[in-house]
């Protein structure tokens, strides 16, 4: 199933209304209605319907006594949602509360991949903080060897 790749991250706040503002460039690629989901770390998740409805199947395939648990967070915290005409969406209480929102709290939407996850912006910070170790790890997959051009050749100094 072929998906959007969310990426880059936003700032938002939550307003008086308890909503938050989704950016253009998330907005176009989750069409017009589109899904909002408890995740499995202290943040929400926002994915179109069709890449929803298939991660819900997959926990539904799983053996019911390692899946309910995933399946009930998945699941019952999940509403479907649309932006108003200025890309605004209403977060559910139950949502929030998951959360620990509140009015004017400031927010993090960020990409990855096939869904966008939303933080609290205190909470985003620790979510993206690395150990040494995780620094490394992630530092071993960097390669930066750029293959030469074509226009090169073994000869050229």
């Amino acid at each position: 199933m072929a998906y959007n790749s969310f990426t880059a991250q936003a700032d938002t706040k939550l307003d008086n209304k308890c909503r938050i503002v989704i950016p253009a460039l998330y907005r176009e690629a989750l069409g017009e209605e589109f899904r909002i989901s408890l995740g499995f770390d202290k943040c929400l998740y926002i994915m179109e319907t069709k890449v929803f409805d298939s991660v819900s199947r997959q926990i539904s395939k799983l053996p019911l006594n390692s899946s309910a648990k995933l399946a009930r967070r998945f699941n019952a915290f999940s509403f479907s949602a649309k932006t108003d005409r200025q890309g605004r969406v209403v977060l559910p209480p139950q949502l929030r509360k998951a959360l620990g929102l509140e009015i004017g709290d400031a927010i993090v939407l960020a990409g990855m991949g096939p869904y966008i996850e939303v933080w609290s912006d205190s909470e985003f910070s620790k979510a993206v903080e690395l150990s040494p170790e995780e620094s490394d790890i992630l530092m071993s997959y960097m390669n930066f060897d750029y293959e030469e051009s074509p226009e090169q050749t073994d000869n050229e100094v």
